[in-house]
């Protein structure tokens, strides 16, 4: 113990956790030995002493059920009650018995040994008996007849006392059996003695072994409450041992912890503490790992005040710029930079945007001055040299061309004048092929700029196709001794399409002006035009009223047909399935006209009847112009048979060849239905009508049959065979009515 360190927590908590670990190792091995007590008592009741009591009981039960079956056959004579009496003793008694057998190798008691012997002897002596008695047995009274219905505990179809029903049986069979030879006396004289051993000794041993199960129950309640007294001394002195392993463990934790909480609270309050302590045992290595930490915090400090006033070249690394902090913190400040650069463009490119347009609006009248005042603003805001816009125009010979509208340099507007056929130049190449052209090596001589101090070829040259909705209005040249920057590339692009549509609006305006003194000479002409469309229109509206009549009066008659309950369907000459209204889908338990529509009418009948030579003649009338009606038998989607009452009427064309055929179908399966229900109980109640008649001629023969109560229901079936004719006629009725037919 001297060489244990319990400064360490980690010493202290192997100690209290190897002391718990040793106090539940206890507690568990007591645990099952009495566990392993219990269920051996409980074995010994589970399966042994109940098993015991349900086969001796069974034993018992089979003899009564011999005995019984016994009687019954000294009664009737029937041999298949001997065989009944074998059968019994083999699968109920003898396999109780040996089950019994099987089990008293754990029985204690000898005094069970020595009645179970008893038992045996008994059984064995019952079987000889029996065998004996029915050997004996004779027979010539005739059969004994018992009815049931004379119970006088039977209510309708129902046996009230079942526990009386034998005693009941067995003095009818006494009653009859004055009648019969003396079997009776061989069963009393011989069985019924021996039978009530085998219930005292059945008793006996049953008694036993519920006393036996008793006694064992009063010992697992005894081990049950040894266990709990040994378990709560246990459970005491380990919450005692532990509380006190807690306390010894808890003070050095909260010390170090003290410390620890201290460092990290300072850190929580937004401080970096300067000084390192220390604790002695393993939260040394967190606290020093906390000074790491707050050493990076300063630099994090430093960091973000450099940050904050944008200053985002600063040298400083946090964590040297590694893990998941210092990479972060690295790429903010790449990503802030960013950001503010992606700023300053994209507010230049705003200001540029809205300046621009501002131009637009103000000069959106003349051509001129509107390309003069575009070229400059793009020269002086983009930074650039030179710039020209050339406009797309009619040449002398009636082909497009590039004429130059404005040139700008140096702050002053030049007077040149250029026209370009398309492909001609850079300026003629980008118009075709509709892209933008950036060079940065320029041919020399390709264009010059001149200003006050001398001539010098351009180092970068952007050209831009003014495109609006597919079409090309003009090109932009522009030239700068310095590099045009992506984002000032794209601010040039951006704005074109507005260029081009500012161009396009003015030439619209200028195409309007000729058109509006165009339209105002044909409107002259139109007004001579206008009575010969009003008199047209007139002939429209009268013929637009007749169609609108018509549609009325075939609406009217669909809405006749659906109300008739009568459905529809539409087939071409072949049998091919065009249309269908929504009754027709729904008797043949199709969803919509789609499952069925291009379908052959074949899907209706089955498939035997549609490979007959009936089927194809039927198709036949139909595609040389006959009508066809009649009661057809018909196939659902389901597989079901349904019965209509339908008419086939074919549509012929102006040259009297069938394009169309029309089916207009009744649904008869109900009607069909009940027919064949009325027709089944009709038959089956003269079928029974036959059977009382013929109950009838016997009672003249057997006076003890139930004549009145035969001639009831004689009469009785006679009465519900003239309602059922009433109902079907009735029902036929109604159904022709609501069918029309």
């Amino acid at each position: 113990m001297a060489g244990i360190n319990f400064r360490s927590i980690r010493n202290r908590l192997i100690l209290g956790y190897g002391s718990m670990a040793l106090l539940l190792v206890i507690v568990v091995a007591i645990t099952l030995m009495q566990i392993g007590q219990i269920m051996l008592y409980g074995f010994e009741v589970l399966e042994v002493k109940q098993p015991s009591r349900l086969y001796l009981l069974e034993i018992n039960s089979g003899v009564r059920h011999s005995n019984s079956i016994l009687q019954t056959y000294l009664l009737t004579g029937d041999e298949e009650f001997r065989d009944q009496i074998s059968s019994i003793w083999e699968k109920e008694i003898d396999a109780a018995r040996d089950s019994v057998d099987a089990l008293k190798v754990d029985w204690v008691n000898p005094e069970n040994f020595i009645e179970f012997e008893k038992l045996n002897r008994l059984l064995s002596r019952i079987k000889n008996k029996q065998e004996e008695i029915a050997s004996s047995a004779s027979f010539g009274g005739g059969a004994v007849n018992i009815n049931l219905y004379n119970y006088s505990a039977l209510s309708g179809d129902t046996i009230i006392g079942v526990d009386n029903l034998q005693t009941w049986i067995n003095s009818a069979i006494s009653d009859a059996s004055a009648q019969a030879p003396d079997n009776g006396s061989l069963y009393n004289d011989g069985l019924v003695e021996l039978s009530n051993q085998v219930n005292l000794i059945v008793s006996t041993l049953y008694t036993n072994f519920y006393d036996e199960s008793l006694e064992i129950r009063d010992k697992i309640f005894a081990e049950r409450a040894q266990f709990i007294v040994v378990e709560s001394i246990i459970v005491i002195g380990s919450i005692l041992l532990c509380f006190l392993l807690f306390r010894f463990v808890l003070r050095k934790i909260n010390q170090s912890v003290g410390v620890l909480k201290g460092e990290v609270n300072t850190l929580s309050a937004g401080n970096i503490p300067h000084k390192r302590k220390e604790t002695g045992d393993e939260l040394d290595a967190v606290l020093e790992e906390i000074d790491i930490l707050s050493q990076n915090l300063a630099d994090v400090k430093s960091f973000a005040l450099e940050v904050g006033k944008g200053n985002f070249d600063n040298d400083i690394t946090v964590f040297n710029n590694e893990g998941e902090i210092g990479n972060s913190l690295a790429e903010m400040r790449e990503s802030l930079k960013k950001v503010s650069e992606d700023a300053r463009v994209r507010n230049w490119s705003n200001k540029g945007f809205a300046e621009l347009g501002d131009l637009l609006r103000r000069h959106s009248n003349d051509l001129s001055e509107l390309s003069d005042q575009v070229i400059t603003f793009l020269v002086n805001y983009v930074e650039a040299n030179q710039g020209s816009l050339f406009i797309v125009e009619e040449g002398d010979g009636g082909d497009k061309v590039l004429k130059l509208k404005s040139t700008y340099a140096y702050d002053r507007k030049k007077f040149i004048e250029k026209t370009l056929d398309l492909g001609q130049g850079l300026a003629g190449q980008a118009f075709l092929e509709k892209e933008s052209i950036y060079l940065r090596e320029v041919p020399d001589n390709y264009v010059t700029i001149t200003s006050g101090l001398g001539k010098a070829t351009p180092n970068a040259i952007f050209i831009l196709p003014l495109i609006v909705n597919g079409q090309v209005f003009g090109v932009i040249e522009l030239g700068s001794f310095k590099d045009f920057d992506e984002h000032t590339r794209d601010f040039i692009e951006n704005v074109g399409e507005n260029i081009a549509s500012s161009i396009q609006s003015v030439k619209i305006n200028e195409r309007t002006t000729n058109l509006l003194e165009e339209s105002q000479q044909m409107t002259e002409e139109m007004r001579a035009q206008e009575e010969e469309m009003r008199q047209n229109m007139e002939e429209l509206q009268a013929t637009q009223e007749e169609m609108e009549r018509s549609q009325r009066e075939n609406k009217q008659r669909l809405e006749a047909i659906e109300n008739s309950r009568m459905c529809f369907i539409e087939f071409d000459p072949k049998g091919y399935i065009l249309n269908a209204d929504d009754s027709f889908l729904k008797l043949f338990e199709y969803n919509s006209l789609e499952e069925i529509k291009g379908k052959h009418h074949r899907i209706f009948v089955t498939p035997e009847y549609a490979q007959t030579e009936e089927y194809q003649e039927f198709w036949n009338r139909l595609g040389s112009g006959e009508n066809i009606s009649g009661e057809f038998t018909r196939i659902t989607k389901s597989g079901k048979k349904v019965h209509i009452n339908g008419a086939y009427s074919v549509l012929k064309d102006s040259n009297g060849q069938v394009y169309r055929v029309m089916k207009f179908a009744t649904d008869l399966t109900e009607l069909k239905n009940k027919l064949e229900t009325y027709q089944s109980e009709k038959e089956s109640l003269l079928k029974s009508l036959e059977e009382v008649k013929a109950g009838l001629e016997n009672t003249s023969d057997n006076p003890k049959l139930p004549k009145k109560e035969l001639q009831k229901l004689n009469d009785d079936l006679l009465e519900k065979l003239r309602k059922n004719e009433s109902a079907l006629r009735a029902s036929l009725a109604q159904q022709k009515k609501d069918l029309n037919l």
